[in-house]
């Protein structure tokens, strides 16, 4: 499970909007300000800032909404939203970005390389939110920052890396390791699906799956001690449908199978699933902007 940013949460089954939504907007706004997220086809010709052909920049938006855990190695989904920003200099190259990688800006880049900075935010995790967590302390919302990087061996295979340093919340680090298998049989159609792993430290793992001895008290669970590891392994697609130059439809849906100390948790064993589900459908639409 890779999440983005959830703007609404569920209780018995209806979506309802609170401050977590307004703090997940304007938190995700104040990440994506200012910087450029990895974009969405494979076309063009690579080019570095120096070489920008110009004044007009290309911009995407849009968003996905969709559903995801309720909290890491919860059972029950919530209703999450996702935005779709994209912002890059006219004629430049425009890259595969999928909705759960991490917030990417590029600040190197060869025909088939790349790396940047990177950031991620999920959201927090309340006691009050699900029944599953009474008597759990509560977690705040995570930023992570840290940096990513691409290859792609072949046009139709990209590999990715994403290195994550918690600064809030959970404050702990994070590798996610994808790749992807690349399918576009016309222009107006593409399909991506791979593989995704997430090994994170002693720190992250502890303090979404670990039970403190109060925390057992008031919760009824066994206390235990997670570590750090494999947190979980799965597959991600993806489906995008071009309806015209500017305006795309988007799907994807993402399984992951959680391992280790997280998948041995009480928390999980006995009040959660160790299977993680995530999906959406969105669009988006696409103009140029000359300032």
């Amino acid at each position: 499970m890779h999440s983005a940013v959830s703007l609404a949460n569920q209780r018995g089954g209806q979506a309802m909007l609170g401050s977590k939504t307004i703090v997940s907007v304007f938190a995700f706004l104040g990440l994506t300000a200012g910087c450029a997220q990895a974009a969405d086809i494979l076309d063009g010709t690579p080019l570095s800032f120096k070489d920008a052909p110009g004044s007009a920049w290309i911009v995407t938006l849009g968003g996905y909404g969709g559903g995801e855990p309720q909290f890491p190695g919860a059972k029950d989904l919530t209703f999450a939203f996702r935005p779709i920003v994209d912002v890059r200099r006219e004629g430049a190259k425009e890259w595969l970005g999928l909705p759960n990688d991490a917030i990417g800006f590029t600040l190197y880049e060869t025909g088939n390389f790349r790396f940047g900075a990177a950031g991620d935010l999920l959201t927090n995790r309340d006691h009050s939110d699900d029944s599953a967590l009474k008597g759990l302390r509560n977690i705040d919302y995570t930023l992570e920052l840290g940096g990513f990087a691409e290859y792609y061996p072949v046009p139709f295979i990209r590999t990715r890396v994403e290195l994550l340093q918690g600064v809030t919340g959970a404050e702990g680090f994070v590798a996610n390791l994808m790749a992807d298998y690349i399918y576009q049989p016309d222009p107006q159609w593409l399909f991506t699906a791979g593989p995704r792993l997430r090994f994170v430290n002693t720190q992250y793992e502890s303090t979404f799956f670990s039970i403190s001895p109060a925390e057992a008290a008031a919760s009824g669970l066994t206390p235990f001690h997670a570590s750090g590891g494999l947190n979980w392994a799965g597959i991600d697609a993806t489906a995008r449908y071009n309806v015209s130059e500017r305006l795309s439809l988007r799907a994807f849906a993402e399984w992951d199978r959680l391992t280790g100390d997280g998948a041995d948790s009480p928390l999980v064993k006995l009040k959660g699933s160790e299977d993680q589900v995530q999906f959406g459908v969105g669009a988006a639409y696409k103009f140029t902007y000359r300032p």
